[in-house]
């Protein structure tokens, strides 16, 4: 394929060469250039390809697109500048893989919460509504049944129109993904054409990254400026928010407190077998169930009916799905013991989502609530405080321990965790080998008793300073069980 048509209706700037050039493959990462290829240099957070052009060039690379003033020994090698490398590796692979997302209905879902939740329960509805699908999430992404590997919330934009583009060649009707804040703001899905976009919530995380509830805000928003039609939460005020902003053909909205959205759930009821709701639509009412506990449990909902409604999925069709499977792996998941107690696996791992987690446990706890979470290393330092009070305030006992604590020194998060924790007269333990305090809790239940241990959900793996070991809560609390 032809750079020069590659580059069309794209700003860009010629250093060296001549634009005739047949580019075989695109790349970022300098060791999988081969012959022929095109090297995009990305400046990254922990390195900048530009520093490895000449790698790229001894590999095969026949053109390079560069950011700054670059020196190549090789004048026939094409050199182009460009003002940001993101926005045209995105706008490459878009017309590299001949826009692969005019060919299905795309669905992105964002938010801080609910993301993983929604997306699986869309992908569900529309496969029971015979669909083939494809999900991109960060559980897993599928192709149908095809399952592969993930990496990220959101794949960057050359590897997302790589799998866009086997999406179509498995003839996929719709695909339904996580647009994560970082991917919008890193462009990663630029390029992409969204049918549809879902807004769950907007609640303190990421910090780390964008500074300000403002700058994180304004990435979501993103979204929703590329899609032609939205569903969007009016509970939360950004929603509101979004809708003033944006110029979509149609809205939906939903609401658990506000009568006049399209979607509106009342009568909620909540045990630890279910959900059960009535759900209001187009002056009708329906009874929904779901599987899962909890309020958030019929947000998430809410926004999978708003999606597929408008990808033409019949309302009983959706109930139905909804009320055969909707328990999403690591969220909520309640493993029950032979001695009566419960423990509940949930990927809450920012304030909101504990918060929120641990106000459902309490609705229907008829024994003590005890939480054993930790935070993230490496992440936004301000909402360890925040979630070691919240866990203390909702719990007769919290037990502080590790999550993914990476390059940071494990005592040092939960000195921060526990400085939340100690604001209120509650009682905890300290216990930084997450195994270890997984048991810990578990040991101390008695019947009617819930043990929460939250942070990593699905996660199978725990990160210590750049080495991912073997560690899935789910395995732990199992074995745990069976051997008492």
């Amino acid at each position: 394929m032809k750079l020069e048509g590659l580059l069309e209706n794209h700003t860009y700037e010629i250093i060296q060469g001549t634009l005739n050039v047949n580019i075989k493959s695109i790349h970022h990462d300098s060791r999988r250039v081969e012959t022929g290829a095109l090297f995009v240099c990305i400046e990254g957070f922990e390195s900048d390809g530009h520093h490895f052009i000449q790698s790229a060039v001894k590999q095969g690379a026949v053109a390079i697109i560069v950011t700054k003033e670059v020196e190549i020994e090789n004048h026939d090698i094409l050199v182009i500048k460009v003002d940001d490398a993101r926005e045209t590796l995105a706008h490459l692979a878009t017309r590299f893989y001949n826009r692969p997302t005019s060919q299905f209905g795309l669905i992105g879902v964002t938010g801080t919460n609910g993301k993983t939740s929604t997306v699986n329960l869309i992908e569900r509805i529309l496969r029971y509504s015979d669909k083939k699908t494809g999900l991109i999430g960060t559980i897993e992404n599928k192709i149908d049944d095809e399952v592969i590997p993930t990496e990220h919330t959101t794949p960057d934009a050359l590897e997302l129109q790589q799998l866009f583009a086997k999406m179509v060649e498995a003839n996929v009707n719709d695909v339904v993904m996580e647009v994560s804040s970082h991917a919008l703001d890193l462009k990663r899905v630029w390029g992409a054409e969204f049918d549809i976009a879902v807004f769950t919530n907007l609640t303190l995380d990421h910090l780390d990254y964008h500074k300000t509830m403002e700058a994180y805000r304004d990435a979501k928003l993103k979204l929703f400026m590329m899609a032609r039609d939205i569903v969007i939460n009016i509970d939360d005020p950004v929603g509101t928010y979004i809708i003033g902003k944006t110029t979509s053909e149609r809205i939906l909205t939903y609401s658990c407190m506000n009568a006049e959205a399209d979607l509106y759930a009342g009568d909620i009821h909540i045990d630890i077998r279910g959900t059960h709701f009535l759900l209001n639509y187009e002056e009708k009412t329906y009874k929904v169930d779901l599987q899962t506990p909890g309020r958030f449990s019929v947000y998430n909902a809410l926004a999978a009916i708003g999606a597929t409604l408008l990808r033409g999925v019949g309302i009983e069709k959706i109930i139905e799905a909804l009320g055969r499977d909707s328990i999403i792996e690591g969220r909520f998941e309640v493993i029950e013991s032979k001695e009566g107690y419960y423990a509940i696996v949930d990927y809450a791992h920012a304030p909101d989502g504990l918060e929120n987690v641990l106000k459902t446990i309490r609705e229907f706890a008829k024994g003590r609530v005890i939480t054993v979470f930790g935070c993230g290393g490496d992440r936004d330092r301000s909402k360890r405080p925040i979630m070691g009070r919240i866990a203390a305030n909702y719990s007769d006992y919290t037990v502080i321990t590790s999550d993914n604590p990476r390059t940071e020194n494990p005592q040092t998060i939960m000195d921060e965790i526990e400085d939340g924790v100690k604001l209120l007269n509650t009682s905890y333990i300290r216990i930084e080998d997450r195994i270890t305090a997984i048991k810990h809790g578990l040991d101390n239940a008695k019947k009617d008793d819930i043990i929460l241990v939250a942070g990593k959900g699905h996660e199978d793996y725990q990160i210590i300073g750049k080495t991912k070991i073997h560690m899935d809560d789910k395995e732990i609390i199992r074995s745990h069980i069976q051997e008492a």
